[in-house]
């Protein structure tokens, strides 16, 4: 296991309480727990019969899980940065990992509110476990945590309940990020025979296993009608995961190979949670403890033969997110209604739950009344997301996805009636009014986000 570092926070972020008044904190410890490249229907909760994730489940048994919760740019780097800045990515200049991990400078106001100097700033004591991937002024070094552990694998619980175990008068705040089921990125590299994290002994069992064993294809495996030429254009040949290779090459036992290591890689980073669900259970500090769990953004998994993320395909955007407060957020229940933003929503819940203001200048809404089944009268009627080359616009009922004008492309999709986005509706007459609606709200989210390069599309 690598390390654990302290680090030293600024004086001005210490929360100036006496110690009897953080005696007396009745405010929740934050356990926050991320994926990597894990899509909303990777958890047997949601009916999904080829993998167990029972601590997932145990989560959604005991809180709320949205079905409707989406990143704002289905890429690692642009969906960490947006979640711990709550800002969208592209405009502090997380368009791709590559640009988001060179930033060297970010606007004052959202360098002083990133989530662990916030965090820290309200009076918690809090610890950062697990994959970074964001430029260093959002490093946990740098970025208001107490405490810092590199293993991102399976060190990571050990060390997350070492810094949970410890005694205090003031709640914790502790994010736990893991890589899986991010390696499914290399089962590409053992259908060649390479091994990059023992994804080739995965690789090797599920290729001994007869067809019937394997996950069968998804409902939506093929290329749908319409697909914007565009998505093959931006798929890299040289990327670790060739999406446009193997949507080439790949025939059904592999894709079906390729679905059962992603279930194996799943499961494998859910029995990490369990170990750390177990020692807070064990601490007696369940009950007052606030449980997030998300991942930064999801993957194909063989819908539309393809693989990996970056895409506005539901599997690539639609990620998972479950609440769990013992005694304050109902147990058992299923929001499939509010278009939650990852990304956008959950730095002003945290501040909402610290009990602390959200800054000004945050675009997202806290989710607290939702989970905690209150009335709310208004909620968004869109939301967004985005990449380097295209823009995305889910309604309630349809999505609206434009690419760059070189690219002269766009799909419109009913997504209540094709869920799994097989008819492009584009050029439907029928349809012209819902086109022009939701093209009104891109011009709407471009202005109200200063999304400059957004500009282009519309």
């Amino acid at each position: 296991m690598m390390g654990r570092v302290s680090v030293g926070v600024d004086d001005s972020f210490q929360k100036s309480e006496s110690k009897d008044d953080m005696e007396k904190d009745s405010r929740p410890n934050i356990l926050f727990i991320m994926t990597d490249q894990q899509h909303a229907g990777m958890m047997s909760c949601t009916g999904n019969t080829r993998l167990k994730t029972p601590a997932m489940d145990s989560l959604a048994r005991a809180g709320m899980r949205f079905e409707r919760a989406y990143c704002t740019n289905p890429v690692c780097v642009p969906s960490r940065t947006s979640m711990a800045t709550g800002m969208m990515p592209g405009r502090i200049g997380a368009s791709d990992n590559r640009p988001g991990m060179k930033i060297d400078t970010l606007p004052s106001e959202v360098d002083n509110h990133s989530m662990g100097k916030m965090m820290k700033r309200a009076g918690y004591d809090t610890f950062y476990g697990g994959k970074v991937h964001m430029c260093n002024l959002l490093n946990p070094t740098q970025a208001g945590y107490d405490a810092y552990d590199k293993d991102e694998r399976e060190g990571l619980p050990a060390a997350c309940l070492k810094f949970i175990n410890q005694e205090r008068d003031k709640p914790f705040f502790a994010v736990a990020s893991f890589i899986n089921p991010h390696d499914i990125c290399f089962a590409h590299a053992a259908h060649q025979g390479k091994d990059v994290h023992n994804v080739l002994s995965l690789y090797e069992e599920a290729s001994a296993l007869p067809l019937d064993q394997l996950p069968p294809l998804p409902e939506n495996y093929e290329i749908p009608e319409g697909e914007p030429a565009a998505i093959e254009a931006h798929l890299d040949p040289n990327a670790v995961t060739p999406a446009i290779t193997m949507r080439q090459e790949y025939d059904e036992r592999q894709w079906r190979i390729y679905r059962w290591i992603y279930c194996r890689l799943t499961e494998q980073v859910d029995r990490h949670i369990g170990i750390i669900l177990d020692g807070l259970k064990a601490r007696g500090l369940e009950d007052n403890t606030l449980i997030m769990f998300v991942s930064d953004h999801g993957n194909m998994d063989a819908s539309h033969k393809l693989s990996s993320k970056g895409l506005l395909y539901e599997e690539s955007v639609g990620v998972p997110f479950v609440m769990k407060y013992k005694g304050v957020i109902p147990s058992g229940k299923t929001d499939a209604s509010h278009l939650v933003s990852t990304g956008l929503d959950i730095l002003p819940t945290l501040c909402d739950y610290a009990e602390i203001e959200a800054p000004a200048h945050l675009l997202g809404k806290s989710v607290r009344p939702l989970v905690e089944d209150k009335s709310v009268d208004t909620w968004r009627s869109y939301i967004v997301a985005e990449n380097h080359w295209s823009r995305m616009i889910q309604s309630q009922t349809f999505k609206y996805c434009v690419y760059a004008p070189s690219d002269h492309q766009a799909s419109l999709v009913d997504t209540v009636n094709d869920p799994g986005e097989m008819q492009n509706l584009i050029h439907d007459p029928k349809f012209e009014d819902v086109l022009v609606e939701h093209r009104k709200f891109l011009a709407e989210w471009i202005h109200l986000s200063k999304d400059e390069d957004g500009m282009q599309y519309i």
